[in-house]
């Protein structure tokens, strides 16, 4: 199966678009609060041990590789399961005259 290259230059796009997404959200939602935590429990003196939080660069890989994946698979998606909505046209005229727009 050939794929134009119109085709995989959209898909490439759409995927890296997806992995700066990826990279934002994992920031926003991993790495910050972590990043809270870590400075809480440091400030505080609070003497827990937080091994298992992973390293800024880890943190911002996972979260490029999720939403490239994710935009891949969109993409896939929307190629062969086309997203068609019905629309009601609001052009169409009225049966009844008496339910026109009110001027009061």
């Amino acid at each position: 199966m050939r794929f134009s290259r119109e085709l995989l230059g959209r898909f490439g796009k759409f995927v890296a678009v997806g992995a700066l997404v990826g990279i934002v959200f994992s920031v926003v939602f991993v790495a910050l609060p972590l990043a809270a935590l870590l400075f809480v429990t440091s400030a505080l003196d609070m003497g827990w041990s937080l091994p298992w939080v992973p390293s800024a660069p880890l943190i911002l890989t996972a979260g490029a590789i999720a939403g490239a994946g994710f935009a891949a698979i969109l993409f896939i998606k929307d190629r062969y399961v086309p997203y068609v909505e019905d629309v009601p046209d609001f052009e169409e005229e009225d049966e009844d005259p008496g339910s026109g727009p009110r001027l009061h």
